[in-house]
């Protein structure tokens, strides 16, 4: 072989070993992008639960327990026998939903969408935990006895005025088994005191049928601190698809209807953990603005089954006999694939943070901005470790999620050895940096 065609074939053979290793470098970053978070370090894992236990008042529940025991010795519940649905505990049925921040609290409900689920309104010590346990105990709040008066809570919120509202569904969702145990009704505890202050029955005109209460997932507070007595609370029906009202100083209530609140057929079957949504969800999550020299403040919302984002001005859901007709603002579509349920507003950066669970990420959308694909950016993307974020909040500059991989849970089987719910939380200014997002870049 000639010298030449020697230094041919090196040099074929060191372009192919430079082909494999730039192969080997694209898998990692893919594998980096899809299967870690998209920038490194910008979330930071609060708590993580294989499966979620229970402290009652120094009763630890842990594993399957048929009977509730009483902290002084002995159970509660003395049948030899019992069925499904009076079970106290099924550890695999507790499923996290809806949580809440507040001071060291960290609020986080389960919804009795199955049976053995003991509290569905619960808390743990942020601070305490974080030293002793990254996968807390949950303690029934107020405490064990008043929890027992609350039938099915989905995403509470506290306010500006320290206190934690929340809707009691009243409704049993255990599939085949359903039961309407009370009125869906509204709940504000103070949280200093941490007694109840209000509980307000929805009334029947804003109900459309037996479905409503499954919809009543979401309370929005829009409140001054100047002013805590005039209260307005916005609560999504993603069931029968309308938005309720409800006015602290009134202590009335009213329903709206508008096709914005509407799921869109055309967003239905995007995947989720290797399983098809084809649900129909309509009106999900309702974000405020911070308010203008006026006082006034503008609420973003979507359905959960729906690319696209409308606005109205609160003052118009303020009125009891308004019409939405002329008021309500399309902003744009976020894009394909961007099927989101929560969101939240940080009035610092002008930014709305969205649970984009069609592609287990959180994305954002700069309120000054065009909405289109390419101004809803991903910020943080991660196929084990946020799939199926089912609640966002803004917490001062940072972003709060919880996830749970609901999807999973009702159309396959989570794996109870491994970690399945998780809440993170993470810094708006450094998810946001360098996109779309950040206006310093524009």
């Amino acid at each position: 072989m000639s010298f030449a065609a020697n230094l041919q074939q090196v040099t074929f053979k060191m372009i192919i070993k430079q082909i494999k290793l730039c192969v080997i470098v694209l898998v990692f970053i893919n594998s980096a992008f899809s299967y870690g978070y998209r920038k490194k370090n910008n979330l930071k894992q609060v708590f993580g639960w294989d499966q979620i236990g229970y402290d009652f008042d120094g009763v630890q529940y842990t594993n399957n327990t048929d009977h509730e025991h009483d902290p002084k010795g002995g159970v509660i519940h003395y049948d030899d026998e019992i069925a499904e649905s009076r079970k106290f505990f099924i550890a695999y049925s507790n499923v996290p939903i809806g949580f809440e921040v507040y001071g060291d609290r960290v609020f986080v409900t389960v919804p009795r969408r199955r049976h053995g689920i003991p509290s569905t309104l619960n808390y743990v010590d942020y601070h305490a935990n974080q030293k002793a346990s990254t996968s807390p105990l949950l303690k029934p709040y107020p405490d064990v006895a008043r929890s027992k008066q609350l039938v099915s809570v989905y995403r509470p919120r506290a306010d500006v005025c320290g206190r934690l509202w929340m809707v009691d569904t009243g409704l049993i969702e255990v599939p085949g088994e359903r039961r309407q145990l009370q009125p869906p009704a509204i709940l504000v505890f103070d949280l200093t005191t941490n007694q109840q202050i209000l509980r307000y029955e929805l009334k029947t005109t804003d109900l459309v049928d037996e479905r409503t209460p499954a919809g009543l997932t979401s309370i929005t507070v829009d409140v001054s601190p100047s002013a805590c007595d005039d209260a307005y609370a916005y609560i999504n029906d993603l069931a029968t698809e309308g938005l309720v009202v409800f006015s602290l100083k009134l202590r009335d209530s009213w329903r709206l209807q508008h096709p914005s609140f509407i799921h869109d057929d055309s967003a239905m079957n995007f995947t989720v953990a290797g399983n098809i949504i084809n649900w129909k969800d309509g009106l999900f999550s309702i974000a405020l603005s911070g308010s203008d020299a006026n006082g006034r403040r503008n609420a973003y919302y979507h359905p959960l089954v729906s690319t696209q984002e409308f606005s109205v001005d609160t003052e118009v859901l303020k009125r009891k006999d308004g019409s939405l007709e002329v008021h309500v603002q399309l902003l744009g579509s976020r894009g394909k694939l961007a099927q989101s349920g929560s969101h939240a507003y940080h009035a610092g950066t002008r930014t709305i943070l969205y649970a984009n669970v069609a592609q287990d990420a959180i994305t954002c959308w700069h309120v000054d901005s065009a909405m289109t694909p390419h101004n809803v950016p991903i910020l943080v993307q991660d196929r084990q470790k946020l799939v199926y974020i089912s609640d966002l909040k803004i917490i001062g500059d940072e972003v709060w999620v919880l996830v749970n991989q609901i999807p999973r849970f009702i159309y396959s089987t989570l794996n109870a050895s491994e970690t399945n719910y998780y809440i993170h939380r993470g810094h708006v200014q450094d998810l946001i940096r360098g996109t779309a997002c950040d206006r310093l870049q524009v």
